[in-house]
């Protein structure tokens, strides 16, 4: 189901339906790397804080999370494009970044849920298994981080 919106602007939710011209006979290594056809996007996570979604289409978009307290934060959402040629192309990017926040909202809603649920003291451990062995690292990397900031502080302390 499309909206009518979509159908003028030929853009929506998942970008521009115009595929740029990008010079490249085929994307950089790392996207799509199974080649699956269709393809919609590769998503990276880069610590601490960065995720870049490349979209199939020719368009990116970046997230960042910037801790404020131990149960908040700020999400900034950035979407980038080829310049756009004609007026039309840069109405389909208009359009493609203003339902953009509509994903991203989704995706941040995820953080908020868990955040709910880890406050509310129901679940004190996540058993985690070796499909995620990325998420281990994660934790035990910003583990370390932290209990070097601590020890650094105990030390300033006791001087």
């Amino acid at each position: 189901m499309r909206k009518p919106m979509e159908d003028i602007t030929r853009s929506g939710l998942f970008g521009p339906w115009d595929v740029p011209d990008l010079g490249v006979a085929e994307m950089p290594p790392g996207l799509n790397p199974a080649k699956c056809d269709p393809w919609g996007l590769d998503s990276f996570q880069l610590w601490p804080n960065f995720t870049i979604l490349v979209w199939s289409s020719g368009w990116y978009v970046t997230y960042q999370y910037w801790p404020t307290s131990h149960n908040t934060h700020i999400f900034e959402g950035n979407a980038y494009f080829v310049p756009a040629r004609t007026a039309r192309e840069r109405v389909a990017h208009e359009m493609a970044a203003v339902t953009f926040k509509e994903y991203a909202l989704q995706d941040s809603n995820t953080l908020e849920a868990t955040q709910s649920m880890l406050e509310s003291g129901v679940v004190s451990a996540f058993p985690l298994n070796d499909q995620e062995i990325l998420l281990r690292h994660l934790h035990h990397v910003a583990a370390q981080w932290v209990d070097d900031y601590r020890n650094d502080k105990a030390e300033e302390l006791s001087r």
